[in-house]
């Protein structure tokens, strides 16, 4: 079986973040989240491998779910999106869905807050590569609204997404059984169709086990984590309360998340498209 690691929808090699996200941009980066950090483990741990393989990355929220409610939101810091020449988007999708957003309202948002041409454009959201019937992916959507010479092509120097039909997930770098397993979530890779050790299921049971109920409370409190973030996002929808969620998320469910990533290995890179390369 292959999967990605709880990339699920919510509506039904050099790491790649090294080798896309890198540049000599003075900004720092922008890593975006939103609502579906509250789904499971997997938003918190993408944010978490991005700050261990990226340096100084700068934390924004998304919340609303169309172009005209929606917001970007600074987490912890004043800088600007706009400012971010590399952005990193670790949400939870489908096709021609990012999070709570269709792929184009996702788009016109993004360029409603970030008016000015990114570096690279990463996303880390299952089947934002894949286009719709009669339409255009999640990641040409928002390729395509810095528009470049060549047809359907765009001037962001890198938009990074999982191949069609595909989600990511963190794995190991090896291509076969038997592998050593990673001792850090930063040295894992961020690959699609990735294959499973036997054990995957019984691992990943564990952790969604625990995050709706399983006898798991959030610090100081008798609410699930799932409960206490849905709780958080109510009351401060800007995401003022995500660092400190994260945080206690890795203390958690660390160890666990990091056992479901070794049994992952295999699979490809993300595809990219460029100013050279049609976006579709």
């Amino acid at each position: 079986m292959k999967s990605g690691i709880l990339k699920k929808a919510r509506h039904s090699t050099a790491l790649m973040a090294f080798m896309f996200g890198a540049s000599a941009a003075q900004a720092d980066p922008a890593a975006l989240l939103g609502k579906t950090i509250c789904d499971n483990q997997a938003d918190s741990f993408d944010y978490q491998w991005i700050t261990a393989n990226v340096a100084d990355v700068d934390l924004f929220f998304l919340s609303g779910d169309t172009v005209e409610n929606g917001t970007i939101n600074a987490v912890g810091h004043e800088e600007d999106f706009n400012d971010a020449d590399d952005v990193y988007i670790a949400l939870h999708g489908a096709v021609d869905v990012v999070g709570d957003f269709s792929g184009a309202d996702f788009a016109a948002l993004f360029l409603a807050n970030h008016a000015s041409t990114p570096t690279s454009v990463t996303f880390y959201v299952c089947q934002s590569g894949t286009p719709p019937e009669g339409g255009v992916s999640s990641m040409a959507a928002l390729a395509r609204s810095y528009p470049g010479e060549v047809e359907h092509s765009t001037l962001i120097g890198a938009v990074n997404a999982p191949g069609p039909n595909t989600c990511p997930a963190l794995a190991v770098d090896a291509d076969a059984e038997p592998f050593d397993p990673i001792d850090a979530l930063g040295q894992a890779v961020y690959h699609t169709d990735i294959d499973h050790t036997d054990d995957f299921d019984e691992r990943l049971a564990y952790l969604m086990d625990r995050w709706d109920g399983g006898g798991v409370t959030y610090p100081d409190t008798e609410q699930t984590y799932e409960d206490y973030c849905e709780a958080q996002l109510a009351n401060d929808p800007t995401g003022q309360w995500v660092s400190g969620f994260i945080a206690n998320v890795n203390a958690q469910f660390g160890a666990a998340y990091l056992s479901l990533v070794n049994a992952n290995y295999g699979g490809d890179d993300l595809v990219t498209c460029g100013p050279d390369v049609q976006c579709d």
